[in-house]
Order: structure tokens, then sequence, then C-alpha cells
């Protein structure tokens, strides 16, 4: 901890800048508040900025003040709306500790009540607090490392909380315990040698967060070296692992005592995870899937990223039926995507009763694989593992057959493991216009890093990584 930076988000009102002070004084650190040194910086005060270019001139500076911060150890106390831009975050992360503080929304009105703050929505102050802290909690949570309720407490009393909360202590030995329990079962999954030692070194230092693939079988994954590059290139304090087990009941307690921040969810767990979430998205409630979940404050947050790495990369492709093979999962966020770029969607599937269940839930056409030839779609959609490497009775297969395929068809197939299947091939042979699976799993994965750490990563980085 004493080699990085301790950053406070929160909305305004919620004591950073005093909190921050105390911390500061604490640990011998300096302390930087932001809206203080966009002042000093600028030769005006922020209602002046707001009076002379809106909110969209005091973002701006915000964000050149911000991305000049330097990375020496300090207390930073932002304010309330530095996350709303994603290169705040992607600064602000980097060598840092960051803590999000809560306070209750009668106590934020009475400690901003009569400042001269100019209003970002012009309604009165109690309904702009709910209405804004409603638009930012997912920001504020996506950027945090961990959470911390100010209400009724003195900046002092915050400070020292806090400071018990990061530093070394019985609690954290706990952690540390809890952490080298699970690091220790990490190790007898078969992930990659090589990958041993990072993990381990991540024990004594909860402050570095786990994150991973929870799954069974998930070892054919490339999402760990991916976001294990991304954050050592952000400098972001954490690692990435494989959370290869059958038990999502039994795992996700466990990974919370160990300071796990989040997980990607694969195959079979991404409908069993959901009656042990807290909250779940509108769309992955829609979708009845949860691929992401984020861990925090106590609390169980469930997203799903799939659909958009489905819906991302249909863009500009236009016809009206899209034939989805499979009714898993993956499925269900195929169907919803295809539905959300227009088309009308059949889901085909080797068991017809599942196929049925799926389809009764979106209200959409249902039918066996063999019943392919009834439709001319415009899209195929597989998300079957039907030609998966990793699944070598069906590595060499196609979920249809080829011959069934036209040059008028674009076929997108969600295995990306190989990034050629042979349903591809066959695709490509007669002549369709194809996605691979890679183009999903990039999409879903900068989606979901989005959702876990703030941070907004270009596509083409992914890609130039994974091809």
């Amino acid at each position: 901890m004493e080699d990085r930076r301790i950053v406070l988000i929160g909305y305004r009102g919620t004591g950073k800048s005093s909190i921050g002070k105390n911390i500061a004084a604490t640990l011998g650190f300096g302390h930087l508040d932001l809206d203080a040194l966009i002042e000093e910086t600028e030769g005006r005060t922020i209602p002046e900025i707001f009076a002379e270019g809106g909110e969209d001139l005091f973002r701006s500076i915000e964000s050149r003040i911000i991305a000049k911060l330097s990375d020496k150890p300090a207390v930073i106390s932002t304010g309330g709306g530095a996350i709303l831009r994603s290169e705040n975050i992607k600064c602000l992360r980097r060598k840092s500790q960051i803590i999000l503080l809560t306070s209750s929304e009668e106590m934020i009105a009475k400690r901003i009540g009569g400042t001269a703050r100019p209003s970002l929505t012009g309604l009165p102050l109690e309904e702009e607090i709910h209405t804004t802290l409603a638009e930012r909690m997912p920001l504020y949570r996506a950027a945090a490392d961990l959470v911390y309720d100010s209400t009724g407490k003195t900046p002092r009393q915050a400070a020292s909380e806090i400071l018990q909360i990061i530093r070394p202590g019985k609690h954290l030995s706990d952690e540390i315990n809890a952490r080298q329990k699970l690091v220790n079962w990490v190790l007898t999954t078969p992930i990659p040698v090589a990958a041993h030692k990072p993990l381990q070194a991540t024990i004594p230092d909860p402050s570095i967060r786990l994150y991973g693939i929870l799954g069974n079988p998930c070892m054919h994954s490339l999402s760990p070296p991916i976001w294990n590059r991304l954050f050592q290139e952000l400098e972001i304090p954490a690692r990435y692992t494989w959370f290869e087990c059958p038990d999502p009941a039994k795992f996700i307690p466990a990974a919370e005592k160990a300071g796990v921040r989040g997980l990607s969810v694969t195959i079979p767990h991404k409908e069993r995870v959901i009656p042990l979430l807290d909250e779940i998205r509108k769309d992955a409630t829609v979708i009845g899937a949860v691929n992401t979940i984020l861990l925090l404050d106590g609390k169980r947050y469930g997203f799903n990223t799939d659909w958009k790495g489905i819906y991302r990369p249909l863009e500009g492709i236009s016809g009206e039926v899209a034939v989805i093979l499979g009714a898993g999962g993956a499925a269900a966020s195929a169907v919803y995507a295809s539905s959300m770029r227009g088309f009308t969607p059949i889901i085909l599937n080797r068991t017809v009763e599942r196929a049925r269940e799926m389809g009764k839930h979106f209200g959409v056409e249902t039918g066996a694989l063999s019943d392919f030839t009834r439709y001319h779609p415009d899209l195929v959609i597989n998300t079957t593992s039907v030609g998966m490497k990793s699944h070598t009775a069906a590595a060499n297969q196609t979920p249809i057959p080829v011959s069934s395929l036209t040059p008028d068809m674009h076929v997108f197939d969600l295995v990306y493991t190989p990034a050629e299947t042979p349903l591809l091939r066959g695709a490509l042979e007669k002549g369709c216009s194809i996605i691979p699976g890679t183009e999903m799993f990039i999409h879903q994965l900068i989606e979901q890093f989005k959702v876990l750490t703030g941070v907004d990563v270009p596509a083409d980085t992914v890609r130039r990584w994974i091809l």
C-alpha cells in the first residue's frame, strides 16, 4: 500500500476532501484536492468555469488536470463527476487503490445545501441527488476497489476507520489467509505453470485485486493473458486467473473472502449463478444468463456482456431472419442481440424441448437443428460448443451440414478456439460472409473490462494481441 496512491471517489458531500486530508496527514502523504487544484490552475472558481462554458468545459479541464497527476504516493480527493470519463478512471487507477465514499442522500443534501456549486440538472436539490446518484453509481462501483459509508462520521473518525481497513491488521490477516487458501486451490487445477508465481505473489497483499474466469471447464479461455496484459500496461494492481470449479455456490463466498473483485462466468454456470446474486442488470435478467459478476462491499452484482459481444460485430449487417443454433446461455444473448439489430430470431437446438422453453421466454419460433433447411436465414449464429478445440469429440464437426448454407448468408460462430472453426471454413467455401468468434470474444471482453474496472479499452488493442 505504501507505494500506491489512495484515490477517493464519490458524490459531492460524501467527505472526500476532509477525509482525504486526514488520511494524508496520518500517512505523511501529500493531499491533492482536484476541485481546489482546478481553481488554482485556472485562476477562477468552479462556478465561474461553469458560467463560461458549462459542464463540458469543466470536465475537459478536470480531465487535463487528472492526466498530469504524479504517480507518486499521495491521497487524491476527486470531484463527484470525475468518473464520468473513462480516461479519468484510466489515469486514476494507475498505481492506486480507489475508495468509494458513500453517504445517505439526506446527509449529502445537508452537507451541500446552500453551497455555491452549480446545479447539474436544474432539479430541486434532493431530486438531483437521487437522480444523479442512480446514474453514476454503476460507474462509481466499476472504478472502486472498496466502499466506505461516511454517514454520521467525522472526517477524523472516517479516516481512521478507512486506514484500519486498508492497513495490515487482524482483519487483513484473515483476508491473506483466505487468499492463501484460494491460491493453493487454484494451483491444484491445470493452470499454466507460468501463472503460478504471479498468482502466489498476490498472497501477502490483498489490495492487489484478483479477477478470474469461473467455469467448468474454463482452461480453454484466452481471457487471463489478455486481462493481465491490460493490467500491466494500465499499471492497475490486479491479477486475473482461471477458476475451474464445478460449484459456484461454494466458490463465490470463498472468492469474496480472498479479495476477488470480479468474475467472468462461462459454461455451465451462466444460469446457475443467478440465484447467488444480490442485484442483476435488466438486460441480464431478460436474457436469463449472467457472464460477469462484480464483488464489492459484500454484494454481488450480475451483468451480461455476451450480448454486446454479439451485437457490436453485427453492425452494418442487415436482414430479416436470424437462426440461432443452440439453446444455452449464449443462445439467449444471441436472440437478444439479433433482436436489437432488427432481426427476427429463430432458435434451433438438438434438444427441441430446451429450444421451446427459450422460445417461450422470448416469444420466438423454435425447432430442431434438422429443421434448418426449412428457413433461409440472412444470419446464422452458432452458440453451441460444436467445433470447439477442447471438445475433441466434436472438434471437427459442424452443428448443421455445410451443404445447407448459401452464399447470401452471414455466418457468425461464437466458438473462438480455434479462430477458424469447421463451420467457418465450410461457410467460406460456400461463399458466405463470416464473423469469427474472436470478434465476440473481443467485444464482450472490453465491455466486461469496463464493467469491472471502469476503463474503456480500444477493440483494436485486444484484436492485435490475439490475432
